[in-house]
């Protein structure tokens, strides 16, 4: 491997960053609330997945067990990182009300 190829590698690599950059940007305008919506969502939509496997695979329609293991453990995964962040925005709320003025 020559030293040209993985500088082109590494070009390539920090185009594609500012480009997901940019495009973050655009996004970030959207604010924090709509962060956490989107969040929200994207779990809710890992759940359903999740939940659709478990059916799929108990009425017979998919005979992949890993397959459906994978999703349920990425749907538990996002939730309980959902859950996380709702606990600590909690603890910050909280924190901020027992301050004094």
């Amino acid at each position: 491997m020559s030293i040209n190829s993985i500088q082109g590698m590494q070009s390539a690599l920090s185009n594609g960053i500012d480009s997901a950059l940019s495009v973050n940007q655009d996004k970030g305008d959207q604010g924090f609330s709509a962060y956490l919506k989107n969040s929200f969502d994207q779990v809710n939509k890992e759940l359903n997945t999740s939940d659709k496997l478990a059916s799929d695979l108990a009425v017979g329609k998919n005979e992949n067990l890993h397959e459906t293991m994978i999703g349920m453990e990425k749907a538990e995964s996002a939730f309980k990182l959902l859950i996380q962040v709702r606990n600590r925005a909690l603890e910050a709320y909280h924190e901020i009300m027992r301050m004094q003025i």
